[in-house]
């Protein structure tokens, strides 16, 4: 227990940093003192910074999926995620403009897919689809939503973001709808 109470400690740290500094300007010493460890605590469970940025990413992702499972629509949750990021403004965007933008642009692509396939899944659940129909809109909203947050974010998330996702989002459950199979082949 203690382990998952240093780790977290280390995490928390590195995020309050983050609202300050990019990713390159934060050293590992800069961590453990704020937390008030010493290095050898710090590589006991992370290689570097960047290892460090990846728990962090997966950890906060993760964390939403599992909290946000219940939303009544796909549209009430993709928006409900967009201000989850929203609300961590200065921390993505130093991120963002430091790590690496392959890196996190591959993080944040899974990122989407898994809340995709989730939310998407669940919410067809009671429509009638065939499974490579679903999994073509899962991969078709996940690169669309993920296009749509690199530009918000290559745009200092100041556009409208939540407006112009609110927009796509209206059609998707049309799109499930018209995938729907049925007895009647008429189209």
């Amino acid at each position: 227990m203690k382990q998952n109470r240093t780790r977290k400690a280390i995490a928390d740290a590195y995020l309050q940093l983050l609202n300050d500094y990019t990713i390159d300007r934060i050293t590992v010493k800069m961590i453990t003192d704020m937390v008030g460890c010493s290095r050898k605590t710090f590589y006991y469970y992370f290689t570097d910074v960047y290892d460090l940025t990846q728990y962090v990413c997966h950890q906060r992702m993760q964390a939403f999926i599992d909290d946000s499972a219940n939303f009544d629509t796909v549209r009430k949750g993709f928006l409900a995620l967009a201000e989850y990021l929203g609300s961590d403004r200065q921390v993505i965007l130093n991120m963002y403009h430091s790590y690496g933008k392959e890196e996190l642009e591959r993080f944040s692509w899974q990122a989407n897919y898994q809340y995709a396939k989730n939310v998407i899944t669940r919410y067809a659940q009671e429509r009638n689809i065939a499974q490579e129909d679903l999994d073509a809109v899962i991969h078709m909203y996940t690169d669309m939503l993920f296009g749509m947050l690199v530009n918000w974010v290559n745009n200092n998330m100041d556009t409208d973001y939540m407006r112009t996702l609110d927009i796509a989002l209206c059609a998707l459950p049309k799109l499930l709808d018209g995938l729907s199979t049925s007895t009647d082949e008429s189209v």
